[in-house]
């Protein structure tokens, strides 16, 4: 089993953190070099979007889906699930919120051709998006409880991509000693989180030295 992955893709990075934490024999293997205008990539992800996950059976795109998938495949993978079915629903509500309210403006503010008035637009939504978090994030360290969870998986790496975000806008996406900036700190003291932002960290250093 092998994931199609970019170091410096958040949502590429969820999965990876799911593949540390459970311990799970899946090689990671970069998409091809022209794979944004590649048909035999889109054959593999329609959306024409990483990560991809190439199972056995077949190819399966969207992060959210390859996280539970991967819960579901390796049952006796130690779990990142919550057990109770309240948390499970929080675990998951906060996968969506990132989905919905925090990468989406952050794609369009990593575009150069936004308008001005679609960035103001993005950074209004972004900063909604973030501070919806203060009632869904218990923290410090893990989003609901006291280990790594699905929620954890998602919202780690889009944190730092916010990070990355306002350091180009110059300006605080993030309210400093905050629960949502103690916990994007905290966050990465799990093994596996930190790897994972490690690796994005040395991605964004590639990525500005060939640019």
């Amino acid at each position: 089993m092998d994931l199609i992955s970019l170091p410096v893709s958040p949502f590429a990075a969820r999965v990876r953190i799911a593949i540390y934490a459970k311990g799970l024999p899946i090689d990671l293997i970069p998409p091809p070099a022209n794979w944004r205008d590649s048909s035999h990539f889109r054959d593999l992800s329609p959306t024409g979007r990483i990560p991809v996950l190439l199972d056995d059976r077949g190819p399966i795109w969207e992060s959210a889906v390859v996280l539970e998938y991967l819960e579901e495949r390796f049952p006796d993978a130690p779990s990142l699930m919550p057990i109770d079915a309240f948390d499970r629903a929080m675990a998951r509500l906060i996968v969506r919120h990132v989905d919905l309210y925090l990468m989406p403006p952050m794609v369009l503010l990593a575009q150069p051709r936004s308008d001005a008035a679609s960035a103001r637009r993005a950074v209004e939504e972004l900063l909604t998006g973030i501070t919806m978090l203060d009632d869904l994030v218990k923290g410090p360290r893990y989003a609901l409880c006291e280990r790594l969870t699905i929620a954890d998986c998602a919202l780690a790496p889009a944190l730092f991509a916010a990070r990355v975000t306002a350091e180009r806008l110059d300006m605080d996406l993030i309210e400093p000693g905050s629960i949502i900036d103690t916990y994007a700190r905290l966050s990465r003291e799990d093994p596996s989180v930190g790897r994972v932002i490690d690796e994005m960290e040395q991605g964004l250093r590639h990525l500005v030295q060939v640019s």
